[in-house]
């Protein structure tokens, strides 16, 4: 079964409810006290829905952590995978190249508080694992994390033009030209590597579906 990915702007109430929840019961695991919660809550909600996101927004969030639940069996350390997808996109700018490491940054601002700095370290990596795509923490968690925030890569074709169509929505600041031969770049690195994918069970699975949405839309951008 392709992965399953939600594309919205905005989500719904019963969606919007069932990210609160994990993130009240995430707190809850981590001490935090519920006031503090509910400030970190809001400022992550916030971020998420501003108006310039059209894919990096709570509907991503959303689909993460629908997709850590399902393999909620396979992650060795559940609290450190649900905090990378929450903080991983924090700050957005299409317009800048060091979004991984500010939403690192803010990510340790807001929770040094409460979490070891060893823990926040590892977090920390997690984040920054996203730039390259590459693990940073040698283990298959970052493996994992990294393979579900890409699984749009390989979700059935109407899903990903709803992809494609919000990538070039929030680089819409940029001309065709210019997107075209950005987005062409990032795609040909995927698919001129050895995988797309870390884990066994991604490559195994989704691959060659990740491999035919990708040259479908490099062909589009010819």
């Amino acid at each position: 079964m392709l992965p399953i990915k939600i594309i919205e702007e905005n989500l719904d109430e019963s969606k919007l409810g069932f990210i609160e929840e994990v993130w009240d019961m995430l707190s809850y695991q981590l001490s935090i006290p519920k006031a503090d919660s509910r400030k970190i809550l809001e400022e992550v909600i916030e971020k998420y829905t501003e108006p310039h996101r059209s894919y990096h927004n709570l509907s991503h969030i959303y689909s993460m952590l629908m997709m850590a639940e399902e393999y909620y069996d396979f992650i060795e350390n559940p609290v450190l995978f649900e905090l990378s997808i929450w903080f991983h996109d924090l700050i957005y700018d299409p317009s800048r190249n060091d979004n991984e490491e500010k939403s690192a940054e803010r990510a340790v601002e807001l929770l040094s508080p409460f979490l070891a700095d060893s823990f926040l370290e590892n977090l920390k990596k997690m984040i920054l694992s996203t730039i390259k795509h590459a693990p940073i923490l040698e283990d298959h968690d970052n493996e994992l994390f990294l393979d579900i925030d890409m699984s749009v890569l390989a979700t059935e074709p109407a899903v990903y033009h709803q992809y494609t169509n919000a990538i070039r929505k929030e680089f819409s600041v940029f001309p065709d030209n210019l997107y075209q031969a950005g987005r062409k770049s990032v795609l040909e690195k995927f698919i001129d590597g050895d995988h797309i994918f870390l884990t066994e069970f991604f490559k195994e699975n989704f691959e060659k579906q990740a491999i035919e949405n990708i040259q479908n839309e490099l062909v589009k951008l010819d």
